[in-house]
């Protein structure tokens, strides 16, 4: 088979996990119950049985949903039609711990080494979407590097319209939870959760009173206090055909049968100070997590790497060491060679004309090159800041993009066990 089908055939065989998960939950006055404040007044209702006037009147107790735009959080009507409550202004009785939400979370958005480590819910706001409210498409603000995704919780109110709709590499999932939860036999919560790269949008409600709280999921480095329940099943990862095909493109003499270079580009988006200086086990999720796992399993060697732009080149480094904001006094081009141990990518020059000291550096460096099995997304793309020494210091910025790297062994010794991330 000839290298590109079999390439083809390879990224056929990624299974690639929904960015989500969702449910629902039955609950009582218990667990619906709402005290909140509007200006020196207090009152409260039950979620589960409000009426019109006193959806209204919490709609009216809320100010005017903003948004995050940079760093700075914007109103615009025209992007964004809601009412907001800060956490400081009402108490709920929904308790999402109890109710097992963070444990569905846990095992169903999560894996690898992962699962090991504890979740951690911090309400955040209430909303309401009332008539004609809407919110474009958007990504949720991280607040905090140990942010991982975010949970919305929509109560059982009257209302038509205000589903939300997730999109992530070409795919478009909607989560309608007006429907849910008016198909329920008993009065009942529906809940998403989503990772926080996941581009979403509320539609427009048409009628009634969407209310919602969300909260921001955060990953803690620490170890799970309690065991989750056996009865919660996390999402099938399908790791056995891309295992398969995977192994199937090893054992053919003639895909790569000098050994080479595998090249992933990731599904997800990484936050850059989480990468640097972790093993990639600690780091990948969803598909590039089963892509980094099957690779490992068949004794391919994967690493997550960065590919950096350097005067018309790209070079391969591992993501443990990258480009931060200090002096490189070798010159940007040697410290990724040298300091970084990087190896120049062949491929990205073949339709470019080269200046002779290019040509002469690809002569003197070690190149490779990269049989890419899914293209570099713009998930992955980063730019670091340094100091560059010349005439006199000056600060500049160099542009790159993650993946996974894997290191595909000569035929007859592919399957032999060597160390990775």
């Amino acid at each position: 088979m000839a290298t590109q089908e079999i390439l083809a055939a390879l990224e056929d065989a990624i299974y690639r996990q929904p960015p989500f998960c969702t449910g629902t939950i039955p609950v009582s006055s218990r667990d619906t119950t709402l005290f909140y404040k509007q200006g020196e007044s207090a009152s409260w209702l039950d979620l589960s049985q409000a009426t019109e006037d006193q959806l209204q009147a919490l709609a009216d107790a809320c100010e005017p949903a903003t948004f995050g735009l940079g760093q700075r959080d914007v109103l615009d009507e025209t992007y964004r039609k809601a009412g907001k409550m800060d956490s400081d202004k009402f108490l709920t009785s929904l308790d999402v711990d109890k109710l097992g939400i963070v444990a569905r979370v846990h095992v169903q958005l999560l894996e690898g080494d992962d699962v090991e480590k504890t979740v951690n819910a911090e309400l955040y706001k209430l909303n309401v979407y009332e008539k004609d409210s809407f919110f474009k498409t958007h990504k949720d603000t991280p607040r905090g590097d140990t942010m991982f995704a975010s949970l919305v919780v929509a109560f059982p109110t009257p209302y038509e319209g205000g589903a939300l709709v997730l999109r992530h590499n070409d795919e478009e999932w909607t989560f309608d939870s007006a429907a849910l939860t008016r198909e329920q036999a008993k009065p009942s919560i529906a809940y998403i959760a989503f990772f926080s790269d996941v581009d979403h949008e509320v539609a427009v409600v048409t009628s009634g009173h969407r209310v919602t709280l969300t909260y921001n999921l955060y990953l803690e480095d620490t170890p799970l206090r309690e065991k989750l329940p056996a009865s919660i099943k996390p999402v099938a990862a399908d790791d056995s055909v891309f295992h398969t095909a995977l192994s199937k493109a090893l054992d053919d003499p003639s895909f790569l049968p000098n050994g080479g270079y595998l090249g992933f580009g990731l599904s997800f988006k990484y936050p850059i100070g989480l990468v640097e200086g972790r093993a990639a086990k600690h780091v990948l999720k969803g598909s590039d997590a089963m892509i980094f796992r099957v690779c490992q399993s068949l004794s391919v060697r994967p690493r997550l790497s960065a590919v950096y732009e350097v005067e018309e080149l790209r070079v391969l480094v591992s993501a443990y060491y990258l480009v931060d904001n200090r002096e490189y006094e070798e010159g940007i081009f040697q410290t990724l060679l040298w300091e970084f141990h990087g190896k120049i990518v062949l491929n990205f020059e073949e339709d470019i004309p080269l200046n002779p000291d290019t040509r002469t550096r690809l002569e003197r460096e070690e190149c490779i090159r990269m049989e890419w099995v899914t293209p570099l997304t713009t998930y992955s793309h980063f730019c670091s800041d340094y100091i560059a020494h010349g005439n006199e210091a000056s600060a500049e910025c160099i542009y790159a993009d993650l993946c996974i790297s894997a290191e595909v062994g000569p035929f007859g010794r592919r399957h032999e066990k060597c160390p990775s991330e």
